[in-house]
């Protein structure tokens, strides 16, 4: 896409599907850095966007996602920093829906941020209680994401 927002028919690839169409509501035609600001005014109601948006609009948006994670709260978060939702989010993307081979670049990148959350835990939960939730996420999702890496002879 090369710096062209993405369209209507990247966020919707299935005309009608209402969780593509709120994806599209939520972030449509914003830029980066104003979909950086739309997501962090409301990350608890806005994570589930990135899960269900088409791979067009995720390959454009991803960004968001690692700034916003990379980006914690600080030590003892109030809550998970949506860490936990945003794996599932990743996951659904490259194993639920499209499986799009144009996913494949950003393995390395999910595999750092993965080291990342699972590194830095503290600062996504304040209760240690729920830690072992994000970090079971994060782990699930880098192993299926090394395995696919694998399949597609990057290891």
């Amino acid at each position: 896409m090369d710096g062209l927002l993405p369209s209507k028919r990247d966020f919707v690839p299935n005309p009608g599907d209402p969780d593509q169409e709120y994806a599209w509501k939520e972030f449509g035609e914003l830029t980066l850095d104003e979909a950086k600001e739309r997501f962090a005014d409301d990350p608890l109601n806005r994570q589930e966007d990135f899960m269900f948006m088409g791979t067009k609009a995720f390959l454009f948006y991803f960004p968001v996602v690692v700034d916003h994670l990379r980006d914690p709260p600080g030590d003892d978060g109030e809550y998970d920093w949506q860490a936990w939702i945003l794996a599932k989010a990743i996951d659904a993307q490259f194993f639920s829906w499209s499986k799009d081979e144009s996913l494949l670049p950003l393995t390395s990148t999910v595999l750092e941020l993965a080291d990342f959350v699972r590194d830095h835990v503290h600062q996504f939960e304040s209760w240690p209680e729920e830690r072992p939730r994000i970090i079971q996420a994060w782990t699930e999702l880098a192993e299926r994401i090394e395995s696919l890496q694998e399949a597609n002879g990057n290891p």
